[in-house]
């Protein structure tokens, strides 16, 4: 083995893989964190930062497209795989095997190279695209020094010559002459529900127009309405996790994945009610996390009753959070019952009535708040397509 090979399999041995799901691909995506997790290797939190892009569950065509977006600005060396919904945790510590095996494989990353020098940067103006802008990416900043990458899809807006986004002028909302911007999120990015686009209108960081697309759905139950309580508290665990990494606090959020991880893999309540109480005590006191989630994305009783939100959505976003860690709670002395309404994930609309109030919560706030509202919601796709949802 030559020199160049070493040190291609040293830099390639522990990657940051970039793990995105479709909206049945939940279990798969718990799977892929959890072996992630157990092999040592922290997760990209932006496709810019892997060579290891990880497709969970089967994609509809919108998504798939997404992804191929991000796959096709992905840097080199890089491997993209895919594990089913359905397979088993030794399937998936083979599929990562592999793709390890694939960084290194320096032949395989040169030809891989040689054939994106041939093809030439990407041209959002060339006719077999139609001038699409989905390569848009937007960094976000909550203040912890973590870059925040926006998957996208395309957004018709002016264009340049050679297809470059141009910006729109209008009047904000104190009357000053701004640039006007159409930015997507999602749905390629971290802790954001799996299948959700939001195409936003930007001057600034303010969100001044939100409109919310369900680009990936399934006709299926969702993953946490089976199994019991014990599935239930483990989708509330996974929400509080999501949002906590969203507000920077990648501690607490790897913390809440494990205690995530040791429900469903059938801990009980006795060894984790101890963990999860020093948990949520430490997330309570945190001065900081109420200051970011206080007063923002607060729903009005009898809009939550319009749209048919439980009783939990209600509020701002630490009083969510909080309803979260007050049913965990309640939860792990339960784990073993039937699932019970107390832990009902969606109320009567299922992610329906989230994704009709979040426009209106998200115009107005600024791009951090905008990413916690969501993240607090965490409207899950999966069953939108059932004919009753």
């Amino acid at each position: 083995m030559g020199l160049r090979e070493r040190l291609v399999r040293f830099g390639t041995a522990r990657p940051r893989p970039f793990v995105v799901a479709s909206a049945g691909g939940t279990r798969a995506r718990l799977m892929a964190e959890a072996e992630v997790r157990r092999r040592g290797w922290r997760e990209a939190g932006s496709p810019a930062e892997t060579g290891l892009l990880v497709v969970c569950g089967d994609p509809g065509a919108a998504l798939a497209e997404a992804i191929e977006t991000v796959w096709r600005d992905a840097p080199g060396p890089r491997a993209r795989v895919r594990l089913p919904a359905e397979g088993s945790a030794a399937e998936v510590s083979r599929v990562l095997d592999a793709a390890v095996a694939e960084l290194a494989d320096v032949a395989a990353q040169h030809a891989d190279a040689q054939a994106r020098i041939t093809a030439g940067p990407w041209n959002p103006a060339a006719p077999d695209d139609g001038g699409d802008t989905s390569a848009m990416d937007h960094d976000m900043d909550h203040g912890t020094g973590h870059d925040r990458e926006h998957g996208g899809h395309e957004h018709h807006m002016m264009m340049r010559p050679g297809g470059l986004a141009m910006a729109e002028q209008e009047d904000d909302r104190d009357g000053l002459r701004l640039d006007v911007l159409h930015v997507p999120f999602g749905p390629v990015l971290r802790a954001w529900p799996a299948g959700l686009r939001i195409d936003t209108a930007l001057q600034g960081d303010v969100v001044q127009l939100a409109e919310v697309t369900a680009v990936d759905t399934t006709g299926d139950a969702p993953y946490w309405d089976g199994a019991g309580v014990r599935r239930r508290v483990a989708g509330r665990l996974d929400s509080a996790g999501r949002l906590l990494y969203v507000a920077g606090w990648d501690g607490a959020a790897s913390r809440a994945a494990l205690l995530r991880d040791g429900v469903l893999d059938g801990a009980s309540g006795d060894v984790l009610g101890p963990r999860f109480a020093v948990f949520a005590r430490r997330v309570g006191r945190s001065r900081t996390l109420r200051w970011m989630t206080g007063g923002i994305g607060r729903i009005a009783p009898e809009a939550a009753e319009r749209h048919g939100l439980a009783a939990r959505h209600g509020g701002d976003v630490a009083v969510r959070l909080d309803g979260w860690l007050s049913e965990i709670a309640a939860g792990l002395p339960r784990l073993d019952e039937p699932a019970s309404d107390r832990l009902e994930l969606g109320g009567e609309s299922g992610a329906a009535g989230p994704l009709a109030v979040l426009p209106g919560l998200l115009e107005g706030e600024g791009l951090a708040a905008a990413r916690l509202i969501v993240a607090s919601l965490d409207p899950d796709l999966a069953g939108l397509g059932r004919a009753d949802g």
